[in-house]
């Protein structure tokens, strides 16, 4: 379950930027972060609204 996180969509990359859209994630967990990956609701808006509309995907993990 996912409890404490926060979620960003950037549209307004700068000039040296290859990409138009991001979404910054912060979960509290790397357990968070693996529930909030095959979530109905995550999933859904991924397979209807962004797989549908994006060219190329990159995903990177990381701790802070």
């Amino acid at each position: 379950m996912v409890r404490d996180f926060e979620i960003k969509v950037e549209i307004n990359p700068l000039a040296s930027s290859n990409a138009d859209v991001m979404l910054d994630s912060t979960l509290e967990s790397e357990e968070a972060l693996k529930g909030y990956a095959v979530h109905p609701e995550h999933v859904a808006v991924a397979d209807g609204k962004v797989r549908p509309y994006t060219k190329t995907r990159v995903c990177m993990d990381f701790e802070i």
